[in-house]
Protein backbone atom coordinates (compact mmCIF):
# COMPACT_ATOMS: atom_id res chain seq x y z
CA UNK A 1 0.00 0.00 0.00
CA UNK A 2 1.39 3.58 -0.95
CA UNK A 3 2.75 5.58 1.96
CA UNK A 4 0.40 8.30 0.98
CA UNK A 5 -2.64 6.25 2.79
CA UNK A 6 -0.95 6.55 6.52
CA UNK A 7 -2.47 7.68 9.17
CA UNK A 8 -2.89 7.24 13.05
CA UNK A 9 -5.27 8.49 15.68
CA UNK A 10 -4.49 8.65 19.09
CA UNK A 11 -6.73 9.05 22.11
CA UNK A 12 -5.99 9.46 25.73
CA UNK A 13 -8.05 7.23 28.50
CA UNK A 14 -9.82 10.32 29.48
CA UNK A 15 -11.37 10.67 25.81
CA UNK A 16 -12.72 7.51 24.49
CA UNK A 17 -12.82 3.72 25.94
CA UNK A 18 -12.13 0.44 23.37
CA UNK A 19 -14.91 -1.99 23.73
CA UNK A 20 -14.30 -4.31 26.47
CA UNK A 21 -12.59 -7.33 24.74
CA UNK A 22 -10.03 -4.90 23.27
CA UNK A 23 -8.57 -2.93 26.25
CA UNK A 24 -5.06 -4.19 27.82
CA UNK A 25 -5.49 -6.30 30.98
CA UNK A 26 -3.04 -3.57 32.81
CA UNK A 27 -5.08 -0.34 31.32
CA UNK A 28 -7.53 -0.03 34.36
CA UNK A 29 -4.52 -0.02 36.52
CA UNK A 30 -2.94 2.75 34.92
CA UNK A 31 -3.36 6.16 36.82
CA UNK A 32 -3.53 9.28 33.83
CA UNK A 33 -2.25 12.96 33.84
CA UNK A 34 -3.09 15.14 31.37
CA UNK A 35 0.40 16.79 31.09
CA UNK A 36 1.62 13.08 30.71
CA UNK A 37 -0.37 11.92 28.24
CA UNK A 38 0.09 14.83 26.24
CA UNK A 39 3.94 14.40 25.76
CA UNK A 40 3.26 10.46 25.00
CA UNK A 41 0.78 11.25 22.33
CA UNK A 42 3.35 13.52 20.84
CA UNK A 43 6.41 11.53 21.13
CA UNK A 44 4.97 8.54 19.62
CA UNK A 45 3.20 10.57 16.74
CA UNK A 46 6.76 12.02 16.37
CA UNK A 47 8.02 8.61 16.41
CA UNK A 48 5.69 7.29 13.70
CA UNK A 49 6.44 9.79 11.00
CA UNK A 50 10.16 10.65 11.82
CA UNK A 51 11.24 9.56 8.30
CA UNK A 52 8.61 11.02 6.95
CA UNK A 53 9.59 13.99 7.91
CA UNK A 54 8.16 17.37 5.33
CA UNK A 55 5.54 14.72 3.68
CA UNK A 56 3.44 14.31 6.62
CA UNK A 57 1.42 16.54 9.48
CA UNK A 58 0.90 15.78 13.70
CA UNK A 59 -2.04 17.42 15.07
CA UNK A 60 -1.89 17.28 18.51
CA UNK A 61 -5.95 17.99 19.63
CA UNK A 62 -5.61 17.95 23.68
CA UNK A 63 -6.56 15.76 26.09
CA UNK A 64 -3.73 12.89 25.03
CA UNK A 65 -5.45 12.95 21.71
CA UNK A 66 -3.68 13.45 18.23
CA UNK A 67 -3.47 12.79 14.60
CA UNK A 68 -0.46 12.20 11.95
CA UNK A 69 -0.81 11.42 8.65
CA UNK A 70 0.98 11.43 5.66
CA UNK A 71 -0.37 14.12 2.96
CA UNK A 72 -1.46 13.20 -0.21
CA UNK A 73 -4.43 13.13 -2.39
CA UNK A 74 -6.20 9.88 -0.39
CA UNK A 75 -5.16 10.90 2.63
CA UNK A 76 -6.61 14.01 4.32
CA UNK A 77 -7.73 16.23 7.36
CA UNK A 78 -10.08 18.36 8.17
CA UNK A 79 -11.11 20.77 11.19
CA UNK A 80 -14.15 22.92 12.07
CA UNK A 81 -15.64 24.55 15.60
CA UNK A 82 -13.85 21.44 17.61
CA UNK A 83 -14.78 18.95 14.97
CA UNK A 84 -11.77 17.32 13.58
CA UNK A 85 -11.41 14.33 10.74
CA UNK A 86 -9.02 11.95 9.53
CA UNK A 87 -9.82 10.16 6.16
CA UNK A 88 -8.34 7.93 4.23
CA UNK A 89 -9.81 6.27 0.70
CA UNK A 90 -11.83 7.48 -1.89
CA UNK A 91 -15.77 8.16 -1.98
CA UNK A 92 -17.69 8.72 -4.82
CA UNK A 93 -20.96 9.76 -3.67
CA UNK A 94 -22.13 10.52 0.25
CA UNK A 95 -25.90 10.91 1.21
CA UNK A 96 -27.92 13.19 -1.22
CA UNK A 97 -24.49 14.18 -2.97
CA UNK A 98 -22.73 12.72 -5.76
CA UNK A 99 -19.18 14.35 -5.66
CA UNK A 100 -18.89 13.28 -8.72
CA UNK A 101 -21.29 14.84 -10.46
CA UNK A 102 -20.91 17.70 -8.41
CA UNK A 103 -16.91 18.55 -8.82
CA UNK A 104 -17.92 17.93 -12.08
CA UNK A 105 -19.88 20.16 -12.40
CA UNK A 106 -17.64 23.02 -10.98
CA UNK A 107 -14.81 22.32 -13.39
CA UNK A 108 -17.42 22.88 -16.45
CA UNK A 109 -18.45 25.94 -14.73
CA UNK A 110 -15.15 26.91 -13.70
CA UNK A 111 -15.43 27.73 -10.20
CA UNK A 112 -13.44 25.80 -6.54
CA UNK A 113 -15.31 22.51 -6.24
CA UNK A 114 -17.52 22.53 -3.34
CA UNK A 115 -15.03 21.12 -0.86
CA UNK A 116 -11.24 20.08 -1.85
CA UNK A 117 -11.30 16.86 -0.47
CA UNK A 118 -13.15 14.13 1.40
CA UNK A 119 -12.31 14.54 4.61
CA UNK A 120 -14.21 17.49 4.30
CA UNK A 121 -17.15 15.99 2.89
CA UNK A 122 -16.90 13.70 5.71
CA UNK A 123 -16.94 16.77 8.08
CA UNK A 124 -20.09 18.23 6.56
CA UNK A 125 -21.62 14.62 6.47
CA UNK A 126 -20.70 15.01 10.40
CA UNK A 127 -22.33 17.99 11.14
CA UNK A 128 -25.70 17.14 9.33
CA UNK A 129 -26.71 14.49 11.80
CA UNK A 130 -24.42 15.48 14.85
CA UNK A 131 -26.19 18.75 15.25
CA UNK A 132 -29.73 17.73 14.12
CA UNK A 133 -32.79 17.77 16.72
CA UNK A 134 -31.81 14.71 17.83
CA UNK A 135 -29.96 14.82 20.91
CA UNK A 136 -29.96 10.78 22.19
CA UNK A 137 -27.03 9.13 21.69
CA UNK A 138 -28.44 6.17 20.64
CA UNK A 139 -30.74 8.17 17.88
CA UNK A 140 -27.53 9.35 16.43
CA UNK A 141 -25.76 6.17 16.16
CA UNK A 142 -28.78 5.16 14.59
CA UNK A 143 -28.60 7.83 12.01
CA UNK A 144 -25.21 7.26 11.31
CA UNK A 145 -25.62 3.90 10.33
CA UNK A 146 -28.33 4.06 7.68
CA UNK A 147 -25.98 7.11 6.48
CA UNK A 148 -22.89 4.89 6.46
CA UNK A 149 -24.66 2.30 4.47
CA UNK A 150 -25.16 4.30 1.45
CA UNK A 151 -21.90 5.49 1.08
CA UNK A 152 -20.59 4.37 -2.05
CA UNK A 153 -16.14 4.05 -2.31
CA UNK A 154 -14.01 3.21 0.16
CA UNK A 155 -12.75 5.00 3.17
CA UNK A 156 -11.48 4.59 6.64
CA UNK A 157 -11.61 7.10 8.98
CA UNK A 158 -11.92 8.46 12.75
CA UNK A 159 -14.04 11.66 14.05
CA UNK A 160 -12.92 13.86 17.04
CA UNK A 161 -15.50 15.87 18.01
CA UNK A 162 -14.27 17.65 21.09
CA UNK A 163 -17.30 19.18 22.13
CA UNK A 164 -19.80 16.59 22.64
CA UNK A 165 -16.90 14.26 23.42
CA UNK A 166 -17.18 11.63 20.92
CA UNK A 167 -15.14 9.74 19.19
CA UNK A 168 -16.16 8.04 16.20
CA UNK A 169 -13.95 5.17 13.57
CA UNK A 170 -15.23 3.23 10.75
CA UNK A 171 -14.16 1.27 7.55
CA UNK A 172 -15.86 0.67 4.05
CA UNK A 173 -17.84 -2.93 4.12
CA UNK A 174 -15.62 -4.14 1.40
CA UNK A 175 -12.80 -3.64 3.10
CA UNK A 176 -10.51 -1.93 0.86
CA UNK A 177 -9.06 0.47 3.37
CA UNK A 178 -7.31 -0.85 5.80
CA UNK A 179 -7.32 -0.09 9.67
CA UNK A 180 -6.31 -1.25 12.33
CA UNK A 181 -6.67 -0.27 15.98
CA UNK A 182 -5.54 -1.08 19.77
CA UNK A 183 -5.53 -0.43 23.15
CA UNK A 184 -1.96 1.03 25.27
CA UNK A 185 -1.32 -0.55 28.37
CA UNK A 186 -1.94 3.23 29.94
CA UNK A 187 -5.22 3.01 28.33
CA UNK A 188 -4.67 4.86 25.16
CA UNK A 189 -6.66 4.22 21.92
CA UNK A 190 -5.03 3.76 18.96
CA UNK A 191 -6.45 3.49 15.02
CA UNK A 192 -4.10 3.26 12.30
CA UNK A 193 -3.86 2.42 8.71
CA UNK A 194 -0.08 0.04 9.22
CA UNK A 195 -0.20 -2.53 11.66
CA UNK A 196 3.01 -1.58 11.98
CA UNK A 197 2.70 1.75 13.48
CA UNK A 198 0.45 -0.19 16.52
CA UNK A 199 3.02 -2.10 17.72
CA UNK A 200 2.63 -0.49 20.96
CA UNK A 201 -0.42 -1.98 21.29
CA UNK A 202 0.68 -5.45 21.57
CA UNK A 203 -1.23 -7.73 22.29
CA UNK A 204 -3.86 -6.43 21.75
CA UNK A 205 -3.82 -4.91 18.16
CA UNK A 206 -6.00 -6.20 15.41
CA UNK A 207 -7.66 -4.91 12.25
CA UNK A 208 -10.65 -3.13 12.55
CA UNK A 209 -13.65 -5.19 10.75
CA UNK A 210 -15.03 -4.00 7.61
CA UNK A 211 -18.53 -2.52 7.64
CA UNK A 212 -18.46 -1.10 10.86
CA UNK A 213 -18.71 2.32 13.01
CA UNK A 214 -16.64 2.68 16.62
CA UNK A 215 -18.45 5.19 18.61
CA UNK A 216 -17.31 6.27 22.02
CA UNK A 217 -18.98 9.41 24.02
CA UNK A 218 -17.36 10.35 27.12
CA UNK A 219 -19.05 12.25 29.85
CA UNK A 220 -17.55 15.16 31.98
CA UNK A 221 -18.82 16.82 35.45
CA UNK A 222 -21.54 19.58 34.36
CA UNK A 223 -21.21 23.14 35.62
CA UNK A 224 -25.35 23.80 34.77
CA UNK A 225 -27.44 20.71 34.08
CA UNK A 226 -28.04 20.13 30.63
CA UNK A 227 -30.63 17.25 28.92
CA UNK A 228 -28.97 14.57 30.44
CA UNK A 229 -29.15 16.67 34.22
CA UNK A 230 -26.27 15.84 35.99
CA UNK A 231 -23.35 14.23 34.80
CA UNK A 232 -20.71 12.95 37.07
CA UNK A 233 -16.93 12.43 35.46
CA UNK A 234 -16.61 8.53 35.37
CA UNK A 235 -19.92 7.91 34.27
CA UNK A 236 -18.78 6.03 30.93
CA UNK A 237 -19.41 2.78 28.96
CA UNK A 238 -16.81 1.15 27.18
CA UNK A 239 -17.39 2.24 23.42
CA UNK A 240 -19.80 0.36 21.37
CA UNK A 241 -18.98 -1.58 17.78
CA UNK A 242 -21.85 -1.80 15.68
CA UNK A 243 -22.06 -3.28 11.83
CA UNK A 244 -23.71 -0.65 9.25
CA UNK A 245 -24.14 -3.96 7.14
CA UNK A 246 -27.76 -4.84 6.57
CA UNK A 247 -29.46 -8.28 7.55
CA UNK A 248 -32.98 -7.10 6.10
CA UNK A 249 -34.46 -4.55 5.48
CA UNK A 250 -34.88 -3.33 9.10
CA UNK A 251 -31.79 -5.35 11.28
CA UNK A 252 -28.34 -4.89 10.88
CA UNK A 253 -25.69 -7.47 10.95
CA UNK A 254 -24.20 -8.02 14.48
CA UNK A 255 -20.63 -8.08 15.60
CA UNK A 256 -18.89 -10.52 17.48
CA UNK A 257 -16.01 -10.65 19.94
CA UNK A 258 -13.56 -13.73 19.36
CA UNK A 259 -11.32 -14.14 22.25
CA UNK A 260 -7.59 -14.59 21.02
CA UNK A 261 -5.69 -17.36 23.00
CA UNK A 262 -2.01 -17.57 23.23
CA UNK A 263 -0.33 -21.16 23.15
CA UNK A 264 -0.44 -21.04 27.07
CA UNK A 265 -4.05 -20.20 27.05
CA UNK A 266 -3.71 -16.79 28.41
CA UNK A 267 -6.50 -14.14 26.62
CA UNK A 268 -4.84 -11.38 24.62
CA UNK A 269 -7.73 -9.24 23.14
CA UNK A 270 -10.14 -10.11 20.43
CA UNK A 271 -10.83 -9.95 17.15
CA UNK A 272 -14.49 -8.32 15.95
CA UNK A 273 -16.21 -10.33 12.68
CA UNK A 274 -19.43 -8.81 11.31
CA UNK A 275 -21.91 -11.75 11.53
CA UNK A 276 -22.55 -13.13 7.58
CA UNK A 277 -25.83 -13.32 6.19
CA UNK A 278 -26.31 -16.85 6.27
CA UNK A 279 -25.58 -16.68 10.32
CA UNK A 280 -28.29 -13.90 10.52
CA UNK A 281 -30.52 -16.12 9.10
CA UNK A 282 -29.61 -18.92 11.03
CA UNK A 283 -30.32 -16.84 14.11
CA UNK A 284 -34.00 -15.34 12.97
CA UNK A 285 -34.94 -19.23 12.67
CA UNK A 286 -33.96 -20.09 15.37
Amino acid sequence: MPARHQFVAAFGAQTAQPPAGLSSPTAADARHEQAQDEAKVQKYLECVFEDMQGKSEVKLLGKGCGFGYVVGPYCSYAERDGVHVLFSGEVSSWPGIDTVETNHDAFMSNVAPAEVDDAHWLLDFYTTFSKSEVHDNEAILQEALECLAEVRGSFAFVVYDSVSHRVLAARDSDGVQPLYWGSTDDGRLLFGSFDADLSVCEPTATQFPAGSLFASARHTIASFPGPQGWVIEGDDCPGELLSFMRADERHWRSVHAIPRITSKGCVTGAVYRVSSKPDMEHLARA
